[in-house]
């Protein structure tokens, strides 16, 4: 069959039409090579920019944005940021406002012992596999809960309540007074001196708190039965205890106060409770002869390190050389003790760190008792950046690695103490990088010396349903309605998403429970004694229990069970139902 081109006879049309139809072709032919042209030079320009990207690394993060696609198989979620480790990222660098050489008269010195070696601290979810075992939990100091807590009834329950003793008008569990929670290997925990009842238990969870009698108090978290007999210290304990996240049996712990002749930082042996090491807290390095140690180490278990900032002024760079022999069942340690310190000038010049230590790669990152923010390079034991927060910051800097934008932010708030009456609580969202505020919102808030109003608290980061939150809460707040507050922003913009105002103030540090899909609760203890259960979508109180006494101290959670101190000598044991 022999086919046949037939021509399809042109229908006529004006002269008007004929202008519109070119007009609408040379349209077309300009869009096909518009797209022609950007199909040549997409691929050229993507490749232009990567090695911008290289070049710089290290320049201002926020000048570019990381949003990738993932490709995901049909049925699948997709997932519009693909996560990338932050170590190979980050990269801290100082801005003209921030640099050390340049601001608030800013000098530093390092008294280094031996080769430093390196310095590396992992993402927050390497930390540890024991449980809660330093305040809020990890190097980012961004959590102090462990697991998902299965909650029916949106209540709670006090379980037990253990008593403690004090010292002299110390009392009780002081702020910040954070309980570590942990189950141990039990290979491990057969060669600890734990009563054989609760030792032989392969389900234990142990509870190890300091208090304010100079007691270290270990009891199981099911039943609040001791589990081994207290270590007597012998002098005020205010911050929490840290056990080693590597599961070694040490126990680090930090004196509050001084009643006796020694002031300082100790290491003890979890095998039997004998004390291994004494860093004395007078030292003669220190820009400050007072020698608390109020915040918690935090450990690069890699390199067999502890970062530790003390009341004295002194950052402590230790290598501890540990010789753990799980079969022959001994440990030891011969810490090898380097320092940093720094000065301003003419700044407020007061000086001591009472928050704990937060860290990435090899920066650290903390705040002082004047305001002074820094990064610190731990390999150099040099300053990166510093940032003046304008007052007393004692509530510990929380980090957070955005995917989105490939960058460190850190989260921040002061008291109102050096200021005086009239001062402002600032809360910041900062840029780790290099110090720049991303943004902030203050309050106006009441000035008391020696019970101070402002941000005493550590933040929580959401997770979960309030993954876009962080929750801050303010003590002695004026103009609010109440004596503090308990505010969610929005952790992109800055904007308040709800608040809860508080008819006491809190010292304590709100702690976030998830249940296993992910809805959020925030519990929180007010001066007054109450603990609070919260929607952490809402802000909405749906439950509140009195405990009986001030409390400074800052809960623990392990699944649905949390441990809680008062100043009114109590440990409480709660399950949240």
């Amino acid at each position: 069959m022999e086919y046949q081109t037939r021509s399809r006879p042109r229908p006529q049309r004006s002269r008007a039409e004929l202008r519109r139809r070119r007009k609408r072709r040379a349209r077309q032919r300009m869009i096909r090579r518009v797209v022609l042209l950007l199909l040549c030079v997409a691929p050229i320009a993507l490749t232009l920019l990567l090695v911008r990207f290289f070049q710089n690394h290290g320049t201002d993060p926020a000048d570019y944005t990381y949003t990738v696609s993932a490709e995901v198989e049909s049925g699948q979620e997709p997932e519009s940021i693909i996560r990338v480790n932050p170590l190979e990222y980050f990269a801290p660098y100082s801005l003209p406002e921030t640099d050390p050489h340049t601001n608030l008269g800013f000098t530093w010195q390092a008294d280094i012992v031996g080769d430093l070696g390196p310095v590396r601290f992992n993402v927050p979810e390497a930390y540890t596999d024991l449980g809660i075992t330093t305040f809020r939990g990890n190097n980012f100091r961004n959590q102090a809960a462990w697991g998902s807590a299965h909650i029916m009834e949106e209540r709670l329950e006090i379980s037990y309540m253990l008593g403690t003793g004090r010292m002299g008008e110390w009392s009780g569990i002081g702020w910040s007074g954070q309980p570590a929670i942990v189950q141990w290997d039990f290979e491990l925990q057969q060669q600890m001196n734990i009563t054989p009842a609760k030792r032989d238990n392969p389900d234990l969870v142990e509870v190890i708190i300091g208090a304010m009698d100079g007691y270290i108090y270990f009891f199981d978290l099911a039943d609040g039965v001791q589990t081994r007999p207290p270590i007597h210290l012998g002098e005020p304990i205010k911050g929490g205890v840290t056990v080693d996240p590597r599961g070694y049996p040490l126990l680090y712990v930090g004196q509050g106060v001084m009643f006796g002749a020694r002031f300082g930082f100790y290491i003890y042996s979890l095998l039997d409770g004998t004390e291994l090491f004494f860093l004395d807290g007078h030292d003669p390095f220190a820009p400050r002869n007072w020698g608390a140690f109020d915040g918690n180490p935090v450990f690069d278990t890699e390199n067999d390190r502890m970062i530790l900032a003390g009341e004295n002024g002194v950052i402590y760079n230790i290598l501890l050389n540990t010789a753990f022999d799980g079969t022959a069942g001994t440990v030891a340690v011969t810490p090898a003790v380097s320092r940093f310190v720094y000065t301003t000038n003419p700044h407020r010049e007061v000086y001591g760190i009472e928050s704990s230590v937060a860290a990435l790669g090899h920066y650290a990152f903390f705040a002082d008792n004047s305001g002074i923010i820094l990064c610190l390079d731990l390999q150099a034991m040099e300053p990166v950046w510093v940032f003046d927060a304008g007052d007393d910051t004692d509530a510990s800097l929380v980090l957070d690695w955005e995917d989105a934008h490939r960058r460190l932010v850190l989260y921040t708030g002061t008291q109102v103490d050096l200021q005086g009456p009239g001062g402002l609580a600032v809360i910041r969202k900062l840029d780790a990088s290099n110090g720049r505020v991303l943004w902030e919102h203050a309050y106006s808030a009441r000035h008391v010396p020696e019970v101070n109003g402002g941000v005493m608290a550590t933040p929580v980061l959401g997770q979960g349903d309030i993954s876009d939150l962080v929750i801050f809460a303010v003590a002695k707040t004026l103009d609010t309605g109440g004596d503090g507050v308990l505010v969610a922003f929005e952790r992109e913009s800055g904007e308040i998403v709800w608040e809860m105002v508080m008819p006491r103030y809190a010292w304590s540090s709100p702690v976030a429970v998830y249940t296993p899909d992910g809805t959020s609760y925030i519990i929180i203890a007010d001066s007054g004694g109450v603990l609070f259960l919260i929607r952490g979508l809402t802000g909405e109180v749906v439950y509140q229990i009195e405990l009986y006494g001030t409390i400074e101290g800052s809960p623990a959670v392990f699944g649905n069970q949390l441990v809680i101190g008062t100043r009114w000598q109590r440990i409480f044991g709660v399950e949240i139902l």
